[in-house]
């Protein structure tokens, strides 16, 4: 069953997005009475509802867009190979490429395409439907795409556009809530893939939550590889999700929001560690350079479910402590927050090993 954590109070969905991104601290959203929303989707449609014409008030972002054109008058350069392959030299017309700058940006797109969705679904109410069908017209001169959880992935950020990205995240939280309530869950799968429901605001509630509550320095670089002969062609990148520090001692975590934590072959049978994490972690662990007397750990921070086996597992693998937990974000907040606070003083304050080859 794909929900088997589903069931996180609303209220700690709003505490996650308020550690996750400090806009929600804005008086635009102090409105919002946590209580009285029934689900989860009607949390992020307010958040929309507020938002939005806020972005909008401020001004869509705009961009140079490549474009090409068909035209008697030179404009930007001229494209010969596609004037001759379109045969348009005969009307006397030249291909030109010429930059245009324009509110059909990605993000407007991803705004667009979540805003027109949100304006047909039955799953919210009609009073919101009709709010959001009202925002269309701002997005006029913006192309229609159809949404999908590929696009995400394809979002980058800057100086410029960073003010979108509270909102366009909260649209792919919506959309992957709508989703699931309308597929079943082959299709919910084969659209997920390997990601789950959650996932990436639980991985940024983890890390912003470290960065406020400890004393700890907060980062999330990437790892090279070390490579005796120097060849990296095709390798995939290592890049982590939250690295905490004080000095002496590093914790490497890599949170997981999956429908299991443990791999069973069947029904009853011994549950044993999901490989391609525990591979992750060890390997993340093992090609970090420490620096001289420090020491390097791994921890895997699975969301619970409500299986019956759950990982609560420390190892010692090539010298290195590895450990595999869980977070339960289905209790009060003040208990999540004593959760985590606990898994990393479990490793700082550990007497400190070394292994000796």
């Amino acid at each position: 069953m794909v929900e088997n954590n589903s069931k996180i109070p609303i209220r700690n969905v709003y505490c996650m997005l308020s550690y996750a991104y400090q806009t929600l601290g804005l008086s635009e959203y102090q409105r919002m009475g946590i209580e009285k929303f029934e689900n989860v989707k009607d949390l992020y449609s307010e958040i929309l509802k507020i938002g939005l014409p806020v972005l909008i008030r401020g001004g869509l972002i705009n961009d140079y867009i490549r474009k090409d054109d068909t035209s008697m008058v030179i404009r930007g350069k001229i494209d010969i190979n596609a004037s001759i392959k379109r045969n348009t030299l005969v009307d006397k017309k030249l291909v030109v490429l010429y930059d245009e700058f324009s509110v059909d940006v990605f993000l407007n797109q991803i705004l667009k395409a979540t805003i027109r969705y949100l304006s047909r679904t039955p799953d919210i109410s009609k009073p919101n439907r009709r709010f959001f069908y009202g925002l269309l017209p701002y997005f006029a001169e913006v192309t229609d795409i159809e949404l999908n959880l590929g696009l995400w992935k394809q979002v980058r950020y800057n100086r410029q556009n960073i003010r979108y990205q509270f909102l366009v995240d909260v649209c792919r939280y919506l959309y992957e809530e709508l989703l699931l309530d309308e597929s079943s869950e082959e299709q919910w799968l084969r659209e997920v893939e390997d990601e789950q429901r959650l996932s990436a605001l639980y991985e940024k509630f983890v890390f912003a939550f470290y960065k406020r509550e400890t004393n700890y320095k907060v980062t999330h670089p990437q790892i090279p590889w070390i490579s005796n002969d120097g060849i990296i062609d095709a390798l995939p990148v290592m890049q982590t999700d939250i690295v905490l520090s004080d000095g002496t001692k590093t914790l490497i975590v890599d949170t997981k929001f999956y429908s299991e934590n443990m791999a069973t072959k069947f029904a009853g049978g011994n549950a044993k560690q999901k490989s391609d994490s525990l591979y992750q972690i060890f390997t993340y662990v093992n090609n970090w350079i420490p620096r001289e007397g420090e020491e390097v750990g791994g921890m895997l921070l699975y969301a619970k479910t409500t299986g019956d086996q759950q990982p609560d597992h420390h190892y010692e693998l090539n010298g290195n402590r590895i450990s595999v937990v869980t977070l339960d974000l289905n209790q009060k907040f003040e208990k999540i927050k004593e959760e985590l606070l606990e898994h990393v003083e479990s490793y700082f304050q550990s007497k400190q090993h070394r292994c000796h080859l």
